[in-house]
């Protein structure tokens, strides 16, 4: 069994239905083929300012959601980063062996900071490509499921992975990235052109996953849709065809067949008929949810019992990597 590391940081309550679709739902099949690490990253939420009561409340809320996800704590490691210091530790021996060059080359961080005066720019901001290789290299993980847009990341990772094992020894697993099978691509309700997206401040632009019935029948009622009225997935039908392609996320059934049902019965009847199915989709979430936070000791202890966990590995890994760059006595 290979294993595997990903993260989920701590930016809202709980997860929108892309996060669930494109990442979580993939992460709880995981855990049948390998050994996995599923770790909420607080640490990363720091590169930006942050109020220490949401990050406090969002980092149980996302353990929390995980668990209501499917992540089983008897299969999988579940923990808090900031729980386990390796993490910082580890990070950096890795900065020294990192080059500005290759940090300033990240997409990211250069999006993030276009228009900006380096004065006003966080460091975090900047280190934090390293943070994320120290989570993964920490655990010796062998394989990241990774978007699109981490994919400059894993490239670094692996780029110091073999930098350290170069000049200290064969010490870390060079990992690789872990791409699904290819699955629905959730865009925004409101504007098909964008992902749904955590920080949007648009709030019918997606479908948090403790959305209640009434709200998720009034986002999808108000979804937009393309000229027209037939229910059919095309190129020049950007809207309809991702409701389609939520429909068919959500309920297994090929987009086709979902074109059947609904020919010439027009939107109205497609976004009830949407609704209705992602209300029955969402409720065992939400339920599951909710009575996992209504019981913080309970979550207290699983997260107690994964970090102790996680630590174990954390340790036997960061034992060698002293001895390896020359932390010792003898």
């Amino acid at each position: 069994m290979a294993r595997v590391f990903s993260g989920v940081k701590p930016t809202a309550d709980v997860p929108h239905l892309g996060n669930y679709i494109g990442a979580f739902r993939q992460w709880v099949a995981l855990q049948d083929l390998h050994q996995c690490f599923f770790c909420v990253v607080d640490l990363h939420s720091l590169t930006v300012p942050w109020d220490p009561e949401k990050l406090s409340r969002r980092s149980r809320s996302a353990a929390a959601s995980l668990i209501a996800s499917g992540i089983d704590p008897e299969r999988s490691v579940l923990f808090l980063q900031s729980e386990v210091q390796e993490h910082t530790e580890l990070t950096w021996f890795l900065t020294c062996v990192s080059r500005m060059g290759e940090l300033s080359r990240m997409t990211q961080f250069k999006d993030k900071s276009r228009g900006t005066e380096n004065e006003s720019i966080g460091t975090g901001l900047y280190m934090y490509p390293v943070l994320m290789a120290a989570d993964v290299l920490l655990y010796r993980g062998e394989l990241v499921p990774v978007g699109d847009d981490q994919r400059q990341h894993l490239e670094l990772m692996r780029d110091i992975a073999e930098r350290f094992n170069r000049d200290f020894g064969d010490t870390f697993p060079v990992p690789d990235a872990y791409i699904p099978a290819e699955g629905a691509r959730i865009m925004g309700l409101d504007d098909p052109a964008f992902k749904m997206a955590k920080t949007t401040e648009r709030p019918n632009n997606l479908i948090w996953m403790n959305d209640p019935p009434e709200v998720v029948r009034k986002k999808i009622k108000r979804a937009v849709t393309d000229s027209g009225g037939e229910v059919l997935a095309s190129p020049d039908k950007p809207a309809i065809s991702n409701l389609l392609a939520i429909y068919s996320a959500v309920s297994g059934r090929p987009v086709a067949e979902i074109e059947g049902e609904y020919q010439g019965r027009g939107y109205g009847d497609f976004k009830k008929g949407l609704a209705e199915v992602l209300v029955d989709f969402l409720d065992p979430f939400r339920r599951r949810y909710l009575e996992i936070l209504d019981d913080p000791a309970q979550l207290d202890k699983i997260l107690d019992a994964g970090a102790a966990r996680a630590r174990e590995a954390a340790q036997e890994t960061m034992h060698i990597v002293r001895d390896r760059i020359g932390l010792r006595r003898h």
